[in-house]
């Protein structure tokens, strides 16, 4: 109870009263109760929805000139009890009401049933407000949980298949801020996103639990990154729930809940990990190679947005040191088999080379470079895609007199390599090229896709001619094991 002057307030009283009446409320039962105001009269009937939430429907009359106004033109179930106490006491049957702190009209005063047989608490606060943070309050009626994909095991039924059920969030009972962790899978899906579900059972007492119909409680949608994300879910409310731990914030789902259903696949397309091996020739200016690393950056970018496990690799390539005092470094590793993430900043750092003016002009080490992949590349690691940016020819195992070319000072055949690496199963070759770069080994090195850095790439296409993107398929649901 609280106090103002000499007036006191009730509003703790009423929104315990409140909370009992909605825990001993179940099944299709309904209670109401009534708020007076200097010149309104509201009537609140309070139920259960499908899902157990206690829902408030209200009918509000006005007071004028010293009678309640109820419109002719449409009636309601209140309506003729409006102007009778005794069928107000007995139709309404208000469990309680509560009354604003100003005085009452007379009319009004008149409609009151005695306190002795209807309890009366005068509050400061609204009985909307009131009745909200007793709704808050209190527990769930019914389970809740997140609507998941899992596979069910083929047996004699037939092949493995992909099922839509729930997985348990919250249990009867539980309140308010209440909160659980979930892993789930989500898997590259169309332009709608994955569709984050709460749901409850019809309750079927004569059926096994797991063949009772998922009702939809709330539905939001969001376009998440495909991958594993760990989750807090936190009821903050009965019927509402907010999920964390996403990237991207979640908001209304465009789809139905019954197209939803409809959209789950039989079987999950297959991803099979690709390896994204980066051959990144260093030789040039600052801006062309600047050039070269934005288009790797790129593809990079791209590729991780596919839907599919991928590993990238970075291996950088210079010149051969041909000159008096110059060292002849090899092709170097950057990253191997690393994150996208990884990938990136070792390209990034390529920037930093340091640059010989006396270095060899006419080819760079790419027999090298594709004879260390070939030494490293393991099946585990993922099916091969190569990619090569650059532009000078590669040096010839031995002296190319037409064009003036010296060889490899270790005698590595660029095109034996390659021969090699093109009988791997699944590899695919792409190709970012320099201005001006033809012939030769670069129409090899670009025989599925081939792009020029200096101009605008379509890197979507360039990443699906590589077979580094998954044929669309809808998964409107997380996936979990």
């Amino acid at each position: 109870m609280r106090s103002r002057g000499d007036i006191a307030f009730f509003d703790e009283d009423a929104r315990d009263a409140l909370c009992l009446e909605l825990e001993q409320l179940t099944g299709n039962a309904t209670f109401t109760v009534a708020e007076f105001a200097a010149d309104t009269v509201t009537i609140f009937e309070i139920s259960r929805d499908e899902h157990g939430t206690p829902t408030p429907f209200w009918w509000e009359y006005r007071h004028e000139n010293g009678a309640i106004i109820v419109d002719d033109d449409e009636p309601d179930q209140w309506s003729e009890a409006m102007a009778d106490p005794a069928q107000f006491n007995r139709r309404v049957a208000p469990r309680f009401i509560v009354c604003a702190p100003d005085p009452l009209p007379s009319g009004l005063r008149d409609l009151m049933p005695d306190p002795h047989e209807v309890p009366v608490y005068q509050c400061r606060a609204p009985l909307r407000e009131l009745l909200r943070a007793a709704i808050r309050e209190s527990p769930l009626v019914l389970g809740y949980e997140l609507a998941v994909l899992k596979r069910m095991p083929a047996g004699h039924t037939g092949p493995e298949r992909l099922v839509l059920t729930g997985h348990r969030l919250f249990s009867p009972g539980d309140t308010q801020g209440s909160r659980v962790a979930v892993r789930v899978n989500v898997e590259p899906t169309d332009d709608e996103g994955t569709a984050f579900a709460v749901v409850t059972r019809e309750p079927r007492p004569y059926l096994p639990r797991q063949t009772w119909r998922l009702r939809a409680l709330q539905v939001q949608a969001a376009v998440v990154p495909p991958g594993l994300y760990d989750l807090t879910v936190v009821l903050t409310r009965p019927g509402r729930v907010r999920f964390q731990g996403l990237p991207v914030p979640l908001g209304e789902s465009g789809r139905s809940w019954d197209d939803l259903q409809s959209l789950v696949p039989s079987q999950l397309t297959a991803r099979t990990p690709a390896h994204l091996v980066c051959l990144a020739e260093i030789c040039g200016s600052d801006d062309r190679l600047q050039q070269r690393i934005d288009r790797l950056e790129e593809l990079v970018t791209e590729a991780e947005t596919g839907g599919m496990p991928l590993r990238v690799s970075v291996v950088a390539y210079g010149a051969h040191g041909v000159a008096w005092k110059v060292d002849d470094r090899p092709p170097e590793i950057r990253a191997w088999a690393a994150s996208g993430d990884e990938a990136i900043k070792a390209l990034r750092g390529l920037a930093s080379r340091r640059v010989d003016e006396r270095e060899y002009q006419r080819a760079a080490q790419l027999e090298c470079a594709l004879k260390l992949v070939r030494e490293r590349l393991i099946p585990a690691d993922g099916r091969p895609v190569i990619v090569t940016v650059g532009g000078r020819p590669a040096h010839p195992p031995g002296l190319d007199a037409s064009r003036q070319i010296i060889p490899c000072p270790d005698w590595v055949d660029g095109m034996s390599e390659l021969n090699w690496l093109l009988r791997l199963p699944g590899i695919t070759f792409g190709a970012l090229r320099d201005p001006n770069c033809r012939g030769g080994i670069w129409e090899s090195l670009g025989r599925h896709a081939v792009a020029t850095v200096d101009d605008a790439v379509d890197m979507e296409s360039f990443a699906a001619r590589l077979d580094l993107r998954v044929a669309a398929q809808t998964v409107p649901f997380p996936v979990i094991e």
